[in-house]
Parts: C-alpha cells; sequence; structure tokens
C-alpha cells in the first residue's frame, strides 16, 4: 500500500484548485484519501478481531503466517467503514455547507464565514469522532467474540460517560498525533541551512540553482514519510484503540462472559 498512499499523498499536495472550484477540490481530496480503506481495512480488521480476543478471552495466534477473513472480520470491516464514512462525511458535509453559505452571503460574511469555517468543520468531526463513535464502537469488540450487541445497546450502556470514552479515545490518538507533527518537524530540520559551511549568499545561489530538483525531492520524501507512516505505523498506533474498546468493552460488562450488565 505504499506506493498507493504517495500516489494520493502527491495528488492531494500537487493537484491546483481555483478559488471558484474549492469545495469540488475537497470532496476529490476526500474521496481520494478514503479509496484505499476497502483494500487494507479487511487486513486491520483481522488483526484487531485477534487483538479482541486475546485481550478478552486469552486466545493466542500461534501459526507464523496469520490472517483471519471470517464473517467475524466482515462484519468489522462494515462498521468500521461505516464510521469512517460517518466521520469524514461530517467533514465533507460541514465543508461543502460552509461553501455554499459563503457564496450566497455578501462579502464581509463570505469573508467571516470562510475564516470560520475550516475550524468549525474540524469542531464537527472531531465531536463525532471522541463523543460519538466511542460508544457506538463499543460493537466492535462484540463482534470479534462473536456476540451480540447493538448500537442502540452499547450507545445506551455507556450512558454518562461520553467524555470519559472521548477522554480515553483522545489519549490513544496522541502517539499517532505525535508521530504525525514529528514528520514535518523532520521536513523543516532538512530545509534549515544553518548547519551548512557556506556563507548566505551561496546558500541562495545554490538552492536558487536546485531549486526544481529540491522541491522535487521534498515532496518525495514527504509522500515517502506519509506513505511509511500510515501504511505501517497507522495499525501498529490503532492497537492503542483497540485495547481501549476491549477494556471498555469488560468494564461495562457483558452477561455471556459471567458478569453482571451495566444496567444492573
Amino acid at each position: 500500500m505504499v506506493p498507493v498512499y504517495m500516489a494520493l499523498d502527491w495528488f492531494a499536495e500537487t493537484w491546483p484548485g481555483d478559488s471558484g472550484a474549492q469545495a469540488a477540490h475537497r470532496c476529490l481530496r476526500e474521496i481520494a484519501a478514503a479509496l484505499p480503506s476497502p483494500v487494507d481495512t479487511p487486513f486491520l480488521a483481522s488483526i484487531a478481531v485477534a487483538w479482541h480476543r486475546l485481550t478478552l478471552r486469552g486466545e493466542r495466534v500461534t501459526q507464523a503466517a496469520y490472517v483471519r477473513l471470517d464473517g467475524a472480520v466482515w462484519r468489522y470491516v462494515l462498521y468500521a467503514l461505516g464510521f469512517l464514512l460517518l466521520e469524514r462525511g461530517t467533514l465533507l458535509i460541514s465543508a461543502i455547507l460552509a461553501e455554499n453559505l459563503a457564496i450566497e452571503a455578501d462579502r464581509a460574511t463570505g469573508l467571516l464565514i470562510e475564516l470560520l469555517a475550516a475550524p468549525a468543520a474540524t469542531s464537527a468531526t472531531m465531536g463525532v469522532g471522541l463523543l460519538v463513535l466511542p460508544r457506538r464502537s463499543l460493537v466492535m469488540p462484540a463482534l470479534a467474540l462473536g456476540e451480540r450487541l447493538s448500537l442502540r445497546h452499547a450507545w445506551r450502556i455507556t450512558r454518562g460517560n461520553t467524555l470519559r470514552l472521548g477522554a480515553a479515545t483522545a489519549l490513544c490518538m496522541l502517539p499517532a498525533v505525535a508521530l504525525a507533527m514529528l514528520v514535518p518537524l523532520l521536513m523543516l530540520l532538512v530545509r534549515a541551512t544553518w548547519w551548512l559551511p557556506f556563507s548566505w549568499p551561496q546558500i541562495v545561489a545554490l538552492m536558487w540553482a536546485w531549486m526544481p530538483v529540491w522541491e522535487l525531492a521534498i515532496q518525495l520524501s514527504q509522500s515517502l514519510a506519509y506513505a511509511v507512516f500510515v501504511a505501517i505505523a497507522y495499525p501498529v498506533l490503532t492497537i492503542f484503540g483497540v485495547t481501549l474498546l476491549s477494556l471498555t468493552y469488560r468494564f461495562f460488562g457483558v452477561p455471556s462472559e459471567g458478569r453482571p450488565a451495566a444496567s444492573a
């Protein structure tokens, strides 16, 4: 998947979009970002199901090569894609609504809407990701164990714990966010020229001469770093969230495991 993610990142960074087609540009970027999900989600779900069963039942994978694509995994995939669509759809719909409101409003109001559009869309997406999905996602470990838990029941038994689950989810996301922020910082250090044993005029002349090659190298290295992070680091870091779901599922109680129900 690394070449696929490199190509998508390159597309997102270099594909031009004029001011009159910003909404279409955002739509295309969101669609492109979601395209690999149906391909790699079954394999990530296979890992997640095994990790749920290890955490909750102590079942260990003993074979050297492992992949599990049974009914439990495919149901897990459907829910995972549904949650992903809900989160990305929130961001996309918020951006489109802000774009339409900015077009219909007068100039001053339109500028204000454009200024607030990105923070509002991000806040709405984070609200869904931190306040809604953690409670709904409790069905995931149930699917991994082959047990029945509806979305409505998962929402009901986690009542009063929205902020706790949101904060725990945010903590599980910190390693991934820290690594994602580290990549641009490393690229900034690569671009810095204070360590070169040249005078500033020489540095400027050298960079001007090699600017096209330099920009291409920077873009390729950024795309490669992003692709490696998504394709390799993301499955590893996602284990934090999978573990949180498993422990949350155990905490709220599952009658078939011999524990009292959460409503008792």
